[in-house]
């Protein structure tokens, strides 16, 4: 409802002892026009109002009536029907779930007497293949990678890392075949580090930075012309003790 409030302290004021008087709409005007309204008799097409004279149709017009009609609210939600889904919504998502249901996964579902059951002895069986697909949960069911070529030569380089620098002691390896579990990691240089000392050219795999370290190259070369000369030398010996039997039958 549209209405106008006017200070009554302000009335006081202005108009000393005068009554305190409220107008909100066209109707109480017309009120107080009958009655008399304030002590003083205004003058025709004239109301006085916080001690002051205005003109009577300006007010009136400056005054909106009561309105009549009342607005209907539309209802918030229809009956049978859901707050946060429109109808379309909803039908996709039945249309979703009776996908997934046991009946459209196997039809011949309901036309079964009875669902198929498990034998003692397959049972124990199902529960194996199914914990052998993690580590358990003390290892927060690390699940079990997928071993690919280029992942299996990794694994390889990193059990045989004593061979890479032998100047560095390593713990001796807990398995000696490549394992099922575990995961691979990128480290992350630190911020406090110089730039030099970080790596801005990483390659895909260590066999490829391997073949790109010239120490690693030369340190290798070396140790296979040491263990050519090596096996040289004792196949030269073997070669000799048995030229000495030969030389004895005779």
């Amino acid at each position: 409802m549209d209405s106008i409030i006017f200070d009554t302290k302000g009335q006081q004021e202005l108009a000393g002892a005068q009554p305190q008087r409220i107008a909100y709409d066209r109707e109480l005007l017309l009120r107080e026009e009958k009655d008399g309204g304030s002590d003083e008799d205004p003058q025709e097409g004239e109301v006085q109002l916080f001690g002051l004279k205005l003109n009577f149709n300006e007010v009136l017009s400056a005054v909106s009536p009561q309105p009549t009609t009342i607005k209907k609210l539309k209802p918030i939600a229809e009956p049978n029907h859901s707050y946060d889904h429109d109808r379309a919504t909803l039908q996709e998502n039945v249309a979703k779930d009776l996908k997934g249901s046991r009946l459209a996964l196997n039809p011949d579902l309901s036309q079964r007497s009875a669902l198929p059951t498990v034998g003692k002895r397959q049972q124990p069986i199902l529960n194996r293949a199914e914990r052998a697909k993690s580590k358990g949960k003390g290892w927060f069911d690390l699940p079990a990678t997928e071993v690919t070529e280029e992942m299996r030569n990794e694994l390889k380089i990193i059990q045989m890392r004593s061979v890479l620098n032998p100047k560095q002691f390593y713990k001796k390896n807990d398995l000696k075949y490549v394992p099922k579990f575990f995961q691979i990691g990128t480290v992350q240089p630190s911020a406090l580090d110089h730039y030099n000392e970080k790596k801005s050219k990483k390659k895909q795999s260590l066999v490829n930075e391997l073949l790109q370290d010239e120490s690693f190259q030369m340190f290798n070369k070396r140790k296979y012309n040491e263990v050519i000369q090596r096996t040289e030398k004792y196949a030269h010996k073997k070669r000799m003790q048995k030229m000495k039997k030969l030389k004895k039958n005779k």
